[in-house]
């Protein structure tokens, strides 16, 4: 059994998997297996894969049985995986060479994930330090003590635990499962994790590549309002909830962002309901909108996100915002 298993799901993008695969297949620990979980139907994707699988060892092609989407592949790796502990990447995301030793050396029995820094990289595959620096500091991972963390579901509310970028243990993951219908899962399942007391280990270095571009999953557009849904109930320590409470405010908003532009008008209400909800101007049009008869919530809400884009569009040019 090897003691990790380095899990890509894909759908039809092969010119991207090639790289996901070949980084894979340069990590300088040898203790790993390599899979890849198709949940297209491009034949050229398929015989590439299998002529990888048969060509090293190491690497197993895995079929869908049917349409699974993003968080039901990575449960369908994480079930078919041979590893004690497993990463998922994105097809188009690279891990370094030195990735899954690094991280397999602070992996002790007891910890439960962990997680490292990353670099951004453009669709050409060309890094981004800048962007890279920024995102550690935004997600508060230049504030992590390395090692153990004294308080993991601080970091996990912080949104500080990248997928791309970490390990997890492989039963945690079959045990709790990703929540199938959204497409940012991993800070679902880690926060439910944090919650039950798990060990998160953080490893300041820079381990693997995020590729961000205009035709990754999330740029399709979030799920964030079902997110939403699934994060309320889960109770963190007095400490934290400052924390969540920034968090939740974010997604919230954005949730119900999403519900007004397809006319879930009564899916909205319920989320501007949450004790969570924010209280910024966005967060003001949005119940604004809301309080109006059904048909007027959506052109009024419309007509308030313009002006409210017109009115930061002056202030930028006024040279008070960057």
């Amino acid at each position: 059994m090897p003691r990790l298993s380095i899990a890509i799901p894909t759908v039809e993008r092969l010119q991207y998997l090639r790289e996901a695969v070949a980084s894979a297949q340069s990590q300088l620990e040898p203790d790993i297996e390599i899979l890849i979980g198709d949940d297209g139907q491009s034949r050229e994707l398929r015989e590439w894969a299998l002529g990888a699988a048969k060509a090293d060892q190491r690497v197993r092609y895995l079929k869908t049985p049917r349409p699974l989407g993003l968080a039901g592949n990575w449960n369908f790796l994480a079930e078919s995986a041979a590893g004690e502990l497993i990463t998922i990447i994105g097809d188009d995301d690279r891990l370094l060479p030195e990735f899954a030793g690094r991280l397999l050396r602070d992996a002790s029995h007891e910890s439960a994930v962990v997680f490292s820094n990353h670099y951004f990289i453009d669709e050409t595959g060309r890094r981004l330090i800048d962007a890279s620096h920024e995102g550690t500091r935004r997600y508060g991972r230049d504030r992590l003590p390395p090692g153990a963390l004294p308080d993991a579901a601080a970091a996990v509310w912080r949104n500080s635990v990248p997928m791309s970028s970490c390990l997890v243990r492989t039963s945690e993951v079959r045990r709790l499962e990703f929540r199938p219908d959204i497409n940012t899962p991993e800070i679902e399942l880690f926060a439910r994790l944090a919650q039950e007391g798990a060990r998160f280990v953080f490893v300041p270095d820079y381990l693997a590549e995020y590729r961000s571009h205009d035709r990754s999953e999330t740029a399709r557009g979030l799920t964030l309002d079902r997110l939403a849904e699934y994060l309320e109930p889960i109770v963190v320590s007095a400490g934290v909830e400052p924390v969540k409470r920034a968090c939740m405010a974010q997604i919230l908003t954005a949730g119900v962002d999403i519900r007004l532009a397809r006319g879930d008008l009564d899916g909205a209400r319920r989320l501007c309901a949450s004790r969570y909800y924010g209280r910024g101007p966005r967060a003001l049009a949005q119940k604004a909108s809301l309080s109006l008869p059904n048909a007027l919530a959506v052109p009024a809400y419309a007509v308030l996100n313009r002006l409210g884009r017109l009115a930061s569009g002056v202030t930028r040019r006024d040279g008070v915002r960057s």
